[in-house]
């Protein structure tokens, strides 16, 4: 090219800012800074996105002085005249120590609320011959900490081997939408004292529940816990019972479908008719409770 020609090419003008080019050029900037935002937000978030019932400013002596007013107490107990709280694991009701003829329900909760939230269950476990449990993860009611699968499943193991050494067997558990995760990955251990599993509300895995809300970004490759109940219960040989809500708007029913599909037997799908993620009937004497129930622990 002479040398003019290429002075020429040099000089030549810059697209305008408003030249389509030009505009389309920003278009693609300003969506790839804002795409890689939103992963590290949600990266960064991923915690308090999953486990948004934590609550940080919440004492170990307030969680205790609430609990008291509805019979609940921390478990294990603080010693006679301790100054201070012992480190718990959950609460329990009161008459915890006493006999119960079909032995005892560890409860995990959903990620919202806290114990007292869950006391329905005591009320439905109970007349039924059952003791319950209502684990506390981390960061939730005044347990210190932060809630995480590597922190909370270690745990939960550790307290079912306490409580089946302690004589308070057989050891059922019960998982309710997060805990449900929690519950089979607990149950993942083939060597654990659990004799059944309810999972109310499950899902399959946590990145499939995240891919339904987020369909464009790759969160499962962002996400530290994985919490895949497919995986965690394929060696589980005990009575499993699922239970979904049939208008779930919070886990796709599919998911629910899914897990029940590749479970081991013995298993039992339980469906609530018209109910969503949260209504689901709780009213203790209803008979669905037996169902699930007398199918984990026969009488």
């Amino acid at each position: 090219m002479p040398a003019s020609e290429t002075a020429a090419t040099s000089r030549a003008p810059r697209r305008k800012w408003y030249h389509p080019l030009a505009l389309l050029e920003r278009l693609v900037i300003y969506a790839v800074i804002g795409y890689v935002t939103i992963c590290v937000y949600l990266y960064a978030m991923q915690t308090s996105l999953i486990y948004v019932g934590m609550t940080p400013g919440f004492t170990t002596p307030q969680a205790i002085a609430q609990a008291a007013h509805y019979g609940l107490v921390p478990w294990p107990e603080s010693p006679a005249n301790s100054p201070d709280p012992a480190p718990f694991e959950g609460f329990v009701p009161r008459d915890f120590t006493h006999p119960a003829p079909r032995g005892t329900i560890v409860l995990f909760q959903g990620n919202g609320g806290w114990a007292l939230d869950r006391i329905p269950y005591i009320e439905a476990f109970t007349p039924r011959g059952f003791r319950t449990l209502l684990f506390a993860y981390p960061g939730y009611g005044g347990r210190p900490g932060t809630p995480s699968e590597k922190t909370i499943v270690p745990d939960a193991r550790a307290l079912i081997r306490s409580l089946d050494a302690a004589g308070y067997g057989p050891v059922y558990v019960w998982g309710e939408s997060l805990g449900a995760g929690v519950a089979a990955a607990v149950c993942a251990d083939p060597t654990l004292p659990v004799h059944g599993l309810v999972l109310l509300t499950p899902w399959d895995t946590i990145g499939n529940v995240a891919q339904s809300y987020y369909p464009w970004i790759p969160v499962k490759l962002l996400m530290h816990d994985k919490y895949d109940s497919i995986a965690n219960l394929t060696g589980f040989q005990h009575p499993i019972c699922v239970i979904r809500s049939e208008n779930d708007e919070i886990i796709p029913p599919r998911l629910s479908l899914n897990l029940y599909a590749h479970l081991p037997e013995p298993k039992k799908l339980i469906l609530q008719p018209g109910v969503g993620h949260n209504d689901w009937p709780r009213d203790a004497n209803l008979p669905w409770w037996d169902d699930a129930l007398n199918f984990i622990a026969p009488k």
